[in-house]
C-alpha cells in the first residue's frame, strides 16, 4: 500500500473516530439538572387552627402547587423552634366502614402541574403536645420538607378555621 492511501485511510479512521467520540460525549451529558423540589411547589394560604386555651393539639392547613411535570411528596413537617409542640405529624382523614377516620400518613402526593388543598377533613398537618397556648395572630415558623430533602420555610398565622 502506498503511503497516500495509508493517510487517506488514517485520516478517514481518525474522522469516523471524532464522530463517534463527539456522539459517546454528547449522550454521556445526562438529563438537565432538576430544581430542588422546593422551588417548585408554591404554598399559599397556610394557617394554624386557633384552639381554646389549654388544648394540647391543633392543626395547619394550606395549599401546595406542584408547578412541575413531575409527582413529588411532602414527606416532613416541623416547627424550627423546639418550645411549640412535642411533635408535627401528616395526618389524613378519610372515611373507613361509615366511620371517619384521622391517621397519620408518610407522606402526601404532590400530582404535577395541580394544586392539592391540606384541609379539614383531608390531609393536614398536626401539631401535638403543644407547649404554649397560640394565640390569635401569632406566627410559627415552620420548615416542610421534600422527597429530596429540599425544604422550604413558612410562617403560617394562628387564625380561626377558614373554609379556603
Amino acid at each position: 500500500m502506498n503511503t497516500h492511501v495509508k493517510h487517506t485511510i488514517r485520516y478517514g479512521l481518525a474522522i469516523i473516530l471524532s464522530i463517534i467520540t463527539v456522539s459517546v460525549i454528547a449522550g454521556c451529558g445526562g438529563d438537565k439538572p432538576t430544581a430542588p423540589v422546593a422551588e417548585v411547589i408554591k404554598v399559599e394560604n397556610a394557617y394554624i387552627r386557633a384552639m381554646p386555651p389549654g388544648q394540647k393539639v391543633t392543626a395547619m392547613f394550606m395549599k401546595l402547587e406542584n408547578t412541575s411535570a413531575d409527582k413529588h411528596r411532602l414527606v416532613g413537617v416541623e416547627t424550627i423552634e423546639s418550645n411549640i409542640s412535642n411533635a408535627v405529624e401528616l395526618h389524613e382523614h378519610k372515611h373507613v366502614n361509615g366511620m371517619m377516620k384521622m391517621g397519620q400518613v408518610p407522606f402526601i402526593e404532590l400530582q404535577s402541574n395541580d394544586m392539592t388543598a391540606l384541609q379539614p377533613g383531608g390531609y393536614h398537618v398536626m401539631l401535638i403536645g403543644l407547649k404554649q397556648d397560640l394565640k390569635l395572630g401569632d406566627k410559627v415558623a415552620m420548615k416542610l420538607t421534600f422527597e429530596d430533602d429540599s425544604s422550604v420555610q413558612i410562617e403560617p398565622e394562628v387564625k380561626t378555621i377558614t373554609t379556603d
